[in-house]
């Protein structure tokens, strides 16, 4: 064998050694990464697993890093908002990306990464010191981008996880990137017509948006494609649901405050007509009777609806009376499926998971 084929193979087992020794490292950050996750200290497992995507293109770091991101990420915050990181010059510094340097005077203790402001009147605990100090930040709404990014690469290699899609759902929502979390949707619906649980995915979506009218079109589609009567019922009491705590928040012009009690009352009558023995329909209904009723003043439509309101509150009386008589018999009651369900959300909220182990 010539000296050429030594060396070339030689070269070889060298690049398979380091991109061996990559990988290895790779993961052993992802598992330190899990490990600062559970502690807390989430800027810091940003960072590892920033570090292990570098050496591994694993969906499962880049499920943990959207998962670290989404725990640095201010709810409530506006998307502008710079986000304290670390130290200037910090492990996490040069890993988060698009971190910017900024000075600020704040109160800083080591492995402590709050960075509260401080100054004469905001003293500092006295574990803390008050000091102007270059930090990194990165922009809230970068923070919630990055998360979602991640969760999709995620979602991409496991498209039928239904909880990390509420998570990543939840961030768009959280970060008010609405039209992202509805585009998605639409096109989840796009593969799958008619679904009613994608559907209310998009009527919860909407209502955070704070888009009723379309809430309320999602809910009606939801209730025609369903088949189970029960879950008809239980669309139409969402929209409902949607009516009254629109018209109970005061912000609607009294056109809009019309049309929406028509909607609501219309959906109620459906809810009531499936199942005439639920005095919900009949309770809910009476109130926005009565939301009608202010919003249209001094008039002779408005005392009808007060009039229509007492005779469907009398309606709930007696229906009420009815299940009590009938659960002190022992006979079977209404059942509570048709009842009025809490308020309309989104697909998903935040729920307590973990990090994931990296594979091999």
């Amino acid at each position: 064998m010539s000296r050429t084929t030594d060396r070339a193979l030689l070269v070889l087992v060298l690049v398979v050694a380091a991109l061996g020794c990559e990988q290895l490292d790779g993961r052993n950050r992802n598992r330190q990464g899990n490990r600062l996750f559970r502690e807390t200290k989430f800027v810091d497992a940003v960072a590892q697993y920033e570090k292990a995507l570098k050496e591994v293109n694993d969906p499962t770091i880049h499920y943990n890093l959207a998962l670290a991101y989404s725990k640095i990420f201010k709810v409530g915050a506006e998307p502008t908002d710079q986000v304290l990181i670390d130290v200037q010059g910090s492990f996490a510094c040069q890993q988060v990306p698009g971190a910017k340097i900024v000075t600020k005077q704040v109160c800083i203790k080591p492995g402590d990464k709050r960075f509260d402001p401080c100054d004469a009147k905001n003293v500092c605990a006295s574990s803390f010191k008050c000091q102007q100090i270059g930090l990194c930040a990165v922009e809230n709404g970068s923070l919630a981008a990055m998360a979602a990014d991640h969760y999709s690469v995620w979602m991409k290699a496991h498209p039928k996880d239904s909880d990390t899609r509420a998570l990543m759902t939840q961030v768009w929502i959280d970060s008010s990137q609405y039209k992202k979390a509805i585009d998605y949707w639409e096109d989840l619906l796009k593969a799958s017509p008619n679904d009613p649980n994608v559907m209310g995915s998009l009527a919860g979506i909407n209502l955070k948006a704070n888009d009723w009218r379309k809430s309320v079109q999602w809910y009606l589609k939801v209730a025609e494609v369903s088949k189970d009567q029960s879950a008809k019922i239980a669309a139409y009491m969402f929209i409902g649901n949607v009516a009254w705590s629109k018209l109970n928040s005061k912000t609607l012009t009294t056109p809009e405050s019309v049309e929406l009690a028509d909607k609501g009352i219309g959906a109620l009558q459906k809810a009531a007509a499936l199942q005439p023995k639920n005095p919900k329909p009949f309770g809910l209904m009476a109130s926005i009777f009565n939301f009608r009723a202010v919003a249209q003043g001094a008039s002779w439509a408005a005392s009808l609806d007060r009039a229509t309101a007492q005779d469907l509150q009398g309606v709930a009386r007696v229906l009420n009376e009815e299940a009590k008589k009938a659960q002190g018999l022992g006979l079977p009651t209404a059942p509570a499926k048709g009842g009025t369900p809490p308020p309309p959300t989104p697909p998903g909220s935040r729920t307590a998971r973990g990090p994931v182990k990296a594979g091999g």
